[in-house]
């Protein structure tokens, strides 16, 4: 097996989001300017937030508004001129890399904290905080979890017909939700949670659906490894990729490190819980437009026995993440949690629905199969180097 180009090994594993394969060494180069579209994604998410919540005040400061929004264009535009400097490959190139990396940190930790020219030992505090953030996206850059879900998001979207066949074949769910949707308790319920204890309930439900996805692909990983899963002509499997192998040689098969059985699971997770994510919310923007179409004002202030509001008068005006919405409190609250209820159930009967694996876990299985086939072959390759 001849392997011309290392950096090319090593993408293709980046690529397919493995990087816990690849060497400390290997995942310790250029931290800064790989961590930087993390910086800009995170950082455009929150400059934006802030614009609107700005904007959305009795009293907006237009000037705070306006340097938000203009340091929400260059983190959004620091990811595509990061892209072309890395694709120049020159030595220019790789300085203006570094250069542009190391602004993006700064506009990320400095600009978005004192973005109202505030200097007040709040914005300091708040500057402190994006600085540990900026760590944490470091250290997540150093162990490739942007290479996990970047590889889970591409997956996902390629498997996105598998979607659109579930959702039609989850109306029997459905129709038992929307009969949930109209109990009078649930409304009350909903009225009087407020939003920290909703979202630690979505939490909790959201957990358990995890430790469901980690338990079920742990053992379709085993199976795999095990030959159980009829992947096992490493020539096949690798062939047009950088570490692809003679015919009828069959690199030794290790078993994996506890490391790199988290990667494998993990990609694997990511990827379903992509799927999860994004039938949950089209099954709650479904709940939030029935609730507005079907639910009369007096009716939902009737089924939650509402009787004061903070502000105006019920139902309660709605808020999403400190933003005003013109959707009543309790309607989102309803949905949201109804939502999440229906997407728990989706990820226990997906794991026995026959057409949900022909569709979406097959092709999974069969991509980390190639996967595994190439990190056999490069441990291979790397022990034939060090020999």
């Amino acid at each position: 097996m001849a392997v011309p180009d290392m950096r090319s090994v090593h993408e293709w594993f980046l690529h397919r989001g493995l990087p816990l394969v690849l060497t400390r060494r290997v995942r310790s180069r250029a931290l800064i300017e790989r961590s930087a579209p993390m910086f800009s994604g995170i950082g455009a998410l929150i400059a934006l937030t802030m614009t609107l919540a700005e904007l959305t005040e009795d009293d907006p400061d237009y000037g705070i508004a306006i340097r938000l929004g203009v340091l929400t264009a260059l983190l959004i535009a620091a990811p595509f001129v990061l892209y072309v400097l890395h694709r120049l490959g020159t030595t220019r190139g790789e300085a203006g890399r570094r250069t542009a990396a190391l602004v993006v940190m700064a506009v990320f930790v400095f600009g978005l904290p004192f973005a109202g020219a505030d200097f007040s030992g709040i914005a300091v505090a708040e500057s402190v905080g994006f600085l540990v953030i900026a760590v944490v996206a470091i250290w997540m850059t150093y162990t490739g979890i942007g290479s996990i879900v970047l590889w889970a998001f591409r997956f996902a979207w390629v498997q996105l017909g598998a979607l659109g066949t579930l959702m039609s074949r989850a109306l029997p769910l459905l129709m038992l939700t929307v009969v949930v949707y109209f109990t009078g308790e649930l409304w009350q319920l909903a009225a009087r949670m407020t939003r920290e204890r909703l979202w630690q309930t979505i939490g909790f439900l959201a957990l358990v659906a995890i430790v469901f996805m980690v338990t079920t692909i742990r053992d379709e990983v085993n199976a795999l490894r095990d030959d159980r899963a009829g992947q096992t002509d490493p020539a096949k499997l690798l062939e047009g990729t950088p570490l692809a192998t003679t015919e009828g040689h069959t690199p030794e098969r290790s078993p994996l490190s506890f490391a790199e059985q988290v990667n494998v699971v993990a990609v694997m997770v990511v990827a379903q819980a992509i799927q999860v994510v994004l039938f949950t919310a089209g099954l709650f923007v479904f709940f939030v437009v029935l609730g507005i179409v079907a639910v009369p004002d007096d009716v939902a202030v009737l089924w939650s026995a509402e009787e004061t509001c903070p502000v105006g008068e019920p139902p309660c005006a709605g808020t999403w993440f400190g933003i005003d919405v013109p959707v009543a409190q309790t309607i989102v609250h309803v949905s949201l949690f109804v939502a999440v209820l229906s997407g728990l159930y989706f990820t226990v009967s997906t794991s026995v629905d026959p057409i949900y694996r022909e569709r979406f876990f097959e092709p999974l299985i069969s991509d980390v199969a190639v996967s595994l086939a190439g990190r056999d072959a490069y441990l291979e390759m790397d022990k034939g180097k060090s020999e």
